[in-house]
C-alpha cells in the first residue's frame, strides 16, 4: 500500500500533464488516451482512500461497541503499518477492559459478602445504580430498578431513606414488612458521567443494641436484687421474730391482752408477708442475671414441637384454641439445649393464648423449617390481636408486661436463652391480624 500511495498520485500527475499537453497541441487521440489513464488513476486513489476510511470507521465502531476481537491480518500489516497500530490499540483496550472487568467483579463480590447494606441511586431520576443482597434481605424488599418504585410499595420506608442526611451518621428505625429494625446509616454523594448519585450504607445494629441493653439490665438487676435482698432479709427475719414474741406474750397474758396487741400482730404479719414477697420477687429476677450454660445436644426440631404439642394441646382445646403442627422438613436437626428451648416455645404459646382471648376462630401454629441459607428455625404464630407498633420495641425489656399481673420476665429470659445458643428471635406482627415469634438458629457445620 505504501508503494501505491506514492505511485498512483505520481502517475495521475503524469497522465494529467500529458493529457493537457496533447490537447494544447491538438493531438486529440493521445489526449483522450491520457485522459482515460488520468481518470483511472484518480478512481483508484479514491477507492484506496475510501477503503482506508471504511476500515477506520469499522475499527472505531468495534472499539465503541467494546468488540476487541477484530484484528487485522499480517498480510495487511505488511502493506501498511497503520493496521499494526490498530491492532496495538485494540490490544491495549482489551487489556484495560479485562482489568476493569476483574476489578468490577471483585468489587461486586466484596459488596455482596459484607453485612452492610449498600444502596446507590440517581438523585434526579431515582434510577438504581447499585443495591446489594444484604440490603434486600435487611429491608425484606426485592431489587429496586428505581428508588421511586419503593414509594408505592412502602411510603414510610421511602421517606426514611430519602431523608437520610448527607455526611452524617444517623440511627434510623426502619419499618419493613412486619418487622422493625434499627440501622446506623451514613450517606454521601458522588458524580459520574454528569449524573449525581446518593450512596447510603445501612448497618443493622439490632443485635448490638440488644446486647448492650441486655448487659445494662443485667447490671441493674444485680444491683437491685443484691440491695433488696440485703435490706429486706433482716426485716423479714425481725418481723418473724416479733410475731413469735407477740404470740408468746398473748399466751402468757391470756384474757388480759391489751386491744392494741391484735393491731400490732396484724402489722407484724403484714410486714413479714410483704418482706417475703419482696425476697421472692428479687429471687425471681435474679434468673435474668444468672449465666445459664446450655447443655447442647442434637435435637430433631419437629419431634421437639410434637412433644410440646402433646403437652399443650389438651389445655388449649379446653379454651377453644386450635393448635396445629407443621413442618417443611421433619428431619431438620439442631444443636440446642432441649429443655431451655422448650421453655422458650412454651412461653411463646402462653403469650399467644393471652393474645387470642378476643379472636374469632383462635389458632396457634407450631412450625419447624430451614431457611435457604441453611438456618434451622422454630416458629410460633397466632391470629390474635398482634402487637401495637408503639410497644413492639419494649416487649423484651425486663419488668415490661401488657398482661394484668404479668411479671415481664418471660420474653426477657427467652431472649437470653436464645442468645446463649448464638441464635436470634425474629418478631413479625401486624396489629389486629396476629404475630409470629421465630427462633432463628445458626447454621451448624458438619450436621
Amino acid at each position: 500500500m505504501k508503494l501505491r500511495t506514492f505511485i498512483l498520485p505520481f502517475f495521475l500527475t503524469i497522465a494529467s500533464g500529458l493529457c493537457v499537453f496533447f490537447f494544447l497541441t491538438s493531438k486529440i487521440f493521445p489526449a483522450i488516451l491520457f485522459l482515460g489513464l488520468a481518470i483511472f488513476f484518480f478512481v483508484r486513489i479514491i477507492q484506496l482512500i475510501s477503503s482506508v476510511y471504511r476500515e477506520v470507521d469499522e475499527f472505531t465502531e468495534a472499539i465503541q461497541a467494546r468488540d476487541f476481537s477484530r484484528k487485522f491480518p499480517d498480510k495487511k500489516i505488511k502493506k501498511n503499518r497503520i493496521y499494526k497500530h490498530f491492532n496495538e490499540i485494540t490490544d491495549a483496550f482489551l487489556s484495560l477492559s479485562i482489568r476493569n472487568e476483574t476489578q468490577q467483579q471483585y468489587l461486586v463480590k466484596m459488596l455482596e459478602l459484607v453485612d452492610t447494606g449498600i444502596f446507590a441511586y440517581n438523585i434526579e431520576t431515582g434510577e438504581t445504580l447499585w443495591m446489594n443482597e444484604a440490603l434486600t434481605n435487611m429491608l425484606d424488599i426485592p431489587h429496586l430498578k428505581n428508588m421511586h418504585w419503593l414509594k408505592k410499595r412502602n411510603e414510610t420506608l421511602y421517606n426514611e431513606i430519602a431523608e437520610i442526611p448527607l455526611g452524617e451518621h444517623r440511627l434510623v428505625s426502619i419499618h419493613s414488612g412486619k418487622q422493625t429494625l434499627k440501622a446506623l446509616t451514613k450517606a454521601s454523594h458522588f458524580q459520574t458521567d454528569g449524573k449525581t448519585y446518593k450512596l447510603i450504607a445501612f448497618h443493622n445494629i439490632n443485635a448490638t443494641l440488644e446486647e448492650v441493653e441486655s448487659g445494662a439490665w443485667k447490671s441493674l438487676l444485680n444491683v437491685m436484687t443484691h440491695e433488696i435482698m440485703n435490706s429486706i432479709a433482716p426485716v423479714a427475719s425481725l418481723a418473724e421474730t416479733l410475731k413469735k414474741r407477740i404470740r408468746k406474750i398473748k399466751e402468757e397474758l391470756g384474757a388480759q391482752v391489751p386491744p392494741d396487741f391484735e393491731d400490732i400482730e396484724f402489722a407484724m404479719d403484714t410486714i413479714h408477708r410483704r418482706s417475703e414477697g419482696l425476697l421472692q420477687f428479687s429471687e425471681t429476677y435474679r434468673n435474668l442475671s444468672i449465666k445459664i450454660v446450655p447443655n447442647k445436644q442434637t435435637v430433631n426440631l419437629f419431634e421437639l414441637l410434637n412433644t410440646i404439642y402433646q403437652l399443650m394441646n389438651p389445655s388449649l382445646e379446653m379454651k377453644g384454641i386450635s393448635l396445629e403442627l407443621k413442618t417443611d422438613n421433619p428431619t431438620i436437626i439442631a444443636q440446642i439445649d432441649r429443655n431451655l428451648i422448650e421453655q422458650v416455645v412454651i412461653n411463646f404459646i402462653t403469650n399467644a393464648t393471652h393474645a387470642l382471648k378476643e379472636a374469632e376462630n383462635p389458632s396457634i401454629v407450631l412450625f419447624s423449617g430451614i431457611t435457604k441459607e441453611g438456618n434451622p428455625y422454630l416458629t410460633v404464630a397466632d391470629n390474635g390481636c398482634g402487637i401495637p407498633d408503639d410497644i413492639r420495641d419494649k416487649i423484651f425489656v425486663p419488668f415490661f408486661s401488657t398482661k394484668k399481673g404479668g411479671s415481664g420476665i418471660g420474653l426477657s429470659l427467652a431472649r437470653e436463652i436464645v442468645k446463649m445458643h448464638k441464635a436470634a428471635i425474629r418478631l413479625q406482627s401486624q396489629e389486629g391480624e396476629g404475630c409470629a415469634f421465630t427462633i432463628l438458629m445458626p447454621v451448624e457445620r458438619g450436621l
